[in-house]
């Protein structure tokens, strides 16, 4: 479950706050251009590892019945708090977690973590709406995806 969580003060106000494990992980491997000029990782590239914990997220979920042809999810918004740079040579992997199954939508939670020391680097909030395959417009979330994704997390959503 995702709250957002009510703090005193304005930095944490809308943090993003997480009540259940994460079962997904995935190691990402930082490559040389991923580096800014400060010397960590410049924000933008924590989309595409963002995007790599979906993939392995989904195929985790549906296991040999994963077809890529076949999902028809996009994304909505995604919104990034950072917590503290990523350096040279850190080991990181990205943890991933559906938090919210709506009608037509679902929010994936990814947290990026420091295998090493468990730091929390970033945690991203991700809502994606299902499509309909032959309309392309917003469409009920299959009950065969609801399903599996309730049946990976261990949990009702």
């Amino acid at each position: 479950m995702v709250m957002q969580e009510k703090a005193n003060n304005k930095k944490n106000k809308n943090r993003i706050v997480v009540n259940t494990p994460f079962l997904c992980t995935t190691p990402v491997q930082i490559r040389y251009t991923d580096y800014d000029m400060q010397g960590h990782i410049n924000n933008s590239i924590y989309f595409n590892f963002f995007d790599t914990a979906k993939m392995d997220y989904f195929k985790k979920v549906r296991g040999n019945n994963m077809h890529w042809e076949d999902v028809t999810v996009v994304i909505a918004n995604m919104n990034i708090d950072f917590y503290s740079p990523t350096r040279y040579f850190e080991n990181v992997a990205v943890e991933t977690q559906t938090t919210r199954l709506g009608d037509k939508s679902l929010t994936l939670v990814h947290r990026l973590v420091n295998t090493d020391n468990h730091q929390v680097k970033c945690v991203c909030s991700t809502v994606m709406v299902y499509l309909d395959p032959k309309t392309q417009q917003p469409a009920t979330i299959p009950q065969y995806w609801r399903q599996a994704i309730r049946d990976y997390e261990g949990h009702d959503l």
